[in-house]
């Protein structure tokens, strides 16, 4: 009996992927795939956490601006020890949101007086 060429070539090729490979290939994607949500989920959560930090120090920078307007003044102060100590006043603001202390640093500096002569 003659049989038909490409049907009789098509089922005597045995070259295909067996079931092995494809449990393999999709094993090995799988743990790509895996790997690639973990990033994305680290890089979103990395990006709330920093965002969330900045809201939380422009608040804090909000309320220092508005205690140096109203003239409310902290009693911490840092003295300069050298050539200008007599013109240079430091102050330190702090304020804590949500846990974490935000501090800011004001330099008062006197002008210096004209020199005669």
């Amino acid at each position: 009996m003659r049989r038909i060429s490409k049907t009789g070539n098509i089922l005597a090729c045995n070259s295909g992927e067996t079931i092995v490979e494809v449990l393999v290939a999709f094993t090995l994607l799988s743990i790509i795939m895996l790997m690639f949500s973990q990033g994305i989920a680290f890089a979103t959560n990395a990006e709330f956490r920093a965002n969330r930090t900045r809201e939380n120090a422009d608040e804090a920078l909000r309320r220092v601006q508005y205690r140096l307007a109203s003239g409310e003044r902290d009693d911490t102060f840092l003295q300069i020890i050298g050539k200008f100590a007599d013109r240079v006043k430091i102050e330190t603001y702090s304020e804590t949101i949500d846990g974490q202390t935000y501090v800011f640093v004001r330099y008062d500096v006197s002008p210096l007086e004209p020199v005669e002569g």
